[in-house]
């Protein structure tokens, strides 16, 4: 019964690395997206809403979703890169050993937090996306903007981000 239970506790793991490993495309792009769109202040400044026109909002929007985009991508990258060490110690840990059991239970639940944790950032991009597409969108047709290249990586991303959900 106790191997039925680690083999379970194994099994979530390694979908957790096979989701990882999915994610490798999505975070290439992240990586393109993220170094073309770097703020330059270092901060994720907050918004406040003024009396302005309409463009102006849009504009604000556009701005602080792709900051919070750069900033969830790379947290994703993070916590990737997390899972990825933790479930290799778990693969070195000896199975013959007899205190593998605890090893491998206080590792497990922190990895599940991290992958949980992850799958909300991921969602939050689900969500993030189809606005910064819409505010792109209307930055083109009505601020003459050349937003081609944003509106390409956005769909990378969402495409990325779909393809993990499948795998």
């Amino acid at each position: 019964m106790q191997n039925l239970g680690m083999t379970f506790i194994l099994f979530l793991l390694l979908s957790a690395v096979a989701a990882s490993a999915a994610s490798y495309y999505l975070l290439r792009i992240a990586h393109e997206w993220l170094n073309r769109n770097r703020p330059t202040g270092g901060t994720i400044r907050r918004a406040v809403v003024h009396d302005s026109s309409l463009d102006a909002h849009i504009s604000t929007q556009w701005t602080d979703g792709r900051l919070r985009l750069d900033f969830l991508l790379a947290l994703i990258k993070k916590l990737e890169a997390t899972l990825e060490q933790e479930v290799e110690t778990l693969r070195r840990l000896g199975h013959a050993n007899p205190q593998y059991g605890d090893q491998a239970r206080q590792m497990v639940e922190p990895s599940l937090r991290r992958f949980t944790f992850d799958q909300h950032l991921r969602d939050e991009c689900r969500m993030l996306i189809p606005l910064l597409q819409f505010c792109a969108r209307d930055l083109a047709q009505y601020q003459s903007l050349n937003m081609a290249q944003e509106l390409s990586a956005l769909a990378e991303i969402q495409a990325a981000i779909k393809s993990v959900d499948r795998g």
